[in-house]
């Protein structure tokens, strides 16, 4: 709970992040309200002059363009998050009891990532190991292991989970991911703080271009709520 007060509080006294997500999420929303609504902007003020559109046309797609621009900003403040936050809930994913556990008890090894460490048990529970989830494209999912042998030197090791354990324990941890990201957006509110001017950009962005479609699925969920 401390690590994700920490990252709270980092966010919240980020003030380029803030500025930037502000940014984003304003443009987001204008572009959003000119889709939906059919509203126009006649003019802008700028403070030091003002500036009319008496063409329209073109103001939706520098939106767009402008709204691209601004994500890509954001993501260089917020890079530095996204991997504190992957850190934590693949970390949360790999101390499941399914993945790993450690009986209190008896200090054995229980799970998917026991029968496959690298060392044995014993170095396990007297000296320093470290392993991290690694995500890549398409769907491959492992295990990285980080150790210092005997001869102080480090040691890297790897647990391709699909093709080691199968299948079914591939399936397994996937569905055990896909609970874990999910409650980090039910559970942690930092995750929502740094992903939702994302989703806000691309909604946004993807109403400018399929502006028909969305109204019509608009209307049909109206005409169903009437019924």
């Amino acid at each position: 709970m401390k690590d994700s007060d920490d990252i709270v509080a980092d966010i919240d006294s980020d003030e380029g992040l803030k500025s930037k997500r502000k940014s984003l999420t304003v443009a987001s929303v204008t572009l959003l309200a000119l889709s939906f609504s059919g509203a126009t902007i006649e003019e802008a003020n700028t403070f030091i002059f003002k500036i009319k559109f008496p063409e329209h046309n073109g103001l939706g797609i520098l939106l767009v363009l402008a709204i691209f621009c601004l994500m890509v900003r954001y993501y260089n403040y917020a890079v530095v998050y996204h991997e504190k936050l992957y850190e934590r809930w693949s970390q949360r994913l790999l101390n499941h009891p399914s993945v790993y556990y450690v009986c209190p008890h008896s200090d054995a090894l229980y799970g998917y990532m026991a029968k496959h460490l690298p060392v044995n048990d014993d170095y396990v529970r007297h000296y320093q190991i470290s392993w991290s989830y690694k995500c890549r494209f398409p769907f491959r999912r492992s295990v990285v292991f980080r150790w210092t042998d005997n001869y102080s030197v480090e040691q890297v090791a790897s647990w391709n989970i699909r093709r080691k354990s199968g299948f079914k324990v591939y399936l397994h941890v996937l569905w055990l991911e896909a609970k874990e990201q999910s409650s980090s957006f039910l559970r942690h509110r930092e995750n929502l703080d740094i992903l939702a001017p994302y989703v806000l950009g691309c909604l946004a962005i993807g109403s400018y271009f399929f502006k028909m479609d969305l109204m019509d699925l608009l209307l049909f969920l109206t005409s169903l709520n009437k019924n």
